[in-house]
């Protein structure tokens, strides 16, 4: 078997109450940044089962190549703080708007109820308003790496591209034991804004949107080409988010082994050795990192550098751990199909406009007043998506984790997520059981042009 995991193949083998005064991430040419170190997000943790905090979004000038760029930030830094939660937490979230649009609050990945004032996705924050959030975690939820951004409708790619974006940790006993305790435990948000000196830098040409936005940089933790000074002798454990709005990563890091230890809804059962790793839009993945040498070693996106790791002494840790992640055996009572259907410039006929992009679902573009699928709550179901459009697609489905029962070329894949790509003029299947949670929630595309075009509809578990 090829140690090689490609997007189509790497998962077949597998407490503050007040409003904080944060330091923003420093912004840097590449020039400067060789000996700069990777500034990793404050964590922000739980204190006898709860966290409360105030979260403002709002505009901000940060420093970037010896001048200022236009952001939006969660209480003024990029990325926002990091949340550390245990099972069975709650989570008490202020978001106040300072912004001049609609915004409201997702936890990505996160098992808990989409209703009320919870992860309700349907919510509108008014520019100049609060909103209180509670958030419960279950006690059986899964440890991980999960993370929060935008979510009103027709705003999430113009705000999270701006910065808007936070990871969340869920830890248990396992984070605990001594291999993971000994490493390097790091959060690595990468984000690709478009650089400006006002808010200009949210728009968008048609084509951009068409394909969905890309950023001028990528950028490590709201740092262009970072450095991360290994600690002596032990391996380094990355929580990998990519929180582009469209972007998908191809990561690796030069004479270094890597393993991969768990995807979007957990840990996997067993560490799988991989070579480079591909993450969707909105996708996490934990790894473990070890140098075969002493040296500097690129952290390259494809064939492009976009940070280094330093080592200073070869890590004598071995890595075996049981990782124990739970990956349910689930039988589907019930199944669906789900059309994508995608144009980026749709030549309408005489006398339409013809620059009208279509994406959708189904043919319908999202409408909150519609209710486009119906399930029972405790049914486990098969959708298979079918992607009858000319461009990848990174599926996603609030509130459930899933399993990819055919990833596209008739394999199954291990691990559970909750973002899947639907290559082009293919069809994925996933299986879901939606236990625990009556309510409204959505899915749709990922690629967040897309969703704000329509891509997304809406499911009732009742």
């Amino acid at each position: 078997m090829s140690d090689y995991l490609s997007r189509r193949s790497f998962l077949g083998g597998l407490a503050m109450a007040a409003l904080l005064p944060l330091t923003p991430a420093i912004f840097l040419d590449s020039a400067e940044a060789a000996s700069v170190a990777l500034i990793e997000p404050p964590r922000i943790r739980s204190s006898k089962g709860v966290l409360n905090l105030t979260l403002k979004a709002d505009e901000t000038m940060l420093p970037f190549k010896g001048s200022k760029r236009w952001a939006l930030t969660y209480n003024g830094s990029i990325p926002a703080p990091t949340l550390v939660l245990n099972p069975g937490d709650t989570l008490n979230i202020k978001l106040a708007n300072a912004t001049s649009m609609m915004t409201n609050l997702h936890t990505h990945g996160f098992h808990v109820s989409p209703s009320g004032n919870s992860d309700n996705p349907l919510v509108e924050i008014m520019p100049g308003k609060s909103f209180q959030y509670t958030i419960k975690i279950p006690k059986n939820h899964a440890s991980g790496t999960f993370w929060y951004h935008p979510h009103h409708h027709m705003f999430v790619a113009k705000q999270l591209s701006a910065g808007l974006a936070g990871a969340i940790i869920i830890e248990d006993a396992i984070d605990k034991q001594s291999e993971f305790k000994n490493s390097s435990d790091r959060v690595m948000a990468f984000a690709d804004p478009r650089i400006g000196i006002d808010s200009s830098v949210m728009d968008t040409y048609m084509m951009d949107q068409a394909h969905g936005r890309l950023g001028e940089n990528l950028l490590i933790n709201g740092q262009l080409s970072p450095q991360i000074i290994s600690k002596p002798g032990v391996v380094e454990r990355w929580r990998i988010l990519n929180a582009c709005s469209s972007r998908y990563l191809n990561l690796t890091v030069e004479n270094s082994e890597i393993w991969l230890i768990a995807t979007d809804g957990g840990r996997l059962s067993e560490p799988i050795k991989i070579e480079s790793i591909e993450v969707a839009p909105g996708q996490r993945a934990e790894v473990v990192i070890k140098p075969r040498r002493i040296g500097t070693h690129r952290i390259l996106d494809g064939s492009e550098a976009v940070g280094t790791l330093k080592n200073t002494k070869q890590a004598s840790q071995s890595f075996s751990p049981k990782l124990m992640g739970v990956i349910p055996t689930l039988a589907a009572t019930n199944s669906r199909t789900i059309k994508i259907l995608g144009k980026g410039l749709m030549d309408m006929g005489p006398g339409q406009d013809s620059h009208e992009m279509l994406y959708a679902f189904d043919g319908n573009k999202f409408d909150p007043s519609v209710i486009n699928q119906v399930v029972k709550l405790g049914t486990t179901e098969d959708w298979t998506i079918t992607n009858e459009s000319l461009m990848e697609h990174p599926f996603h489905i609030h509130a459930w984790s899933f399993l990819v029962i055919d990833n596209g070329d008739g394999q199954p894949e291990e691990g559970l997520r909750d973002v899947v790509s639907i290559p082009p003029s293919k069809s994925v299947t996933i299986r879901l059981k939606f236990n625990d949670y009556k309510g409204l929630t959505v899915y749709h595309c990922h690629n967040l042009d897309h969703e704000d075009f329509g891509m997304m509809g809406i499911v009732q578990v009742k």
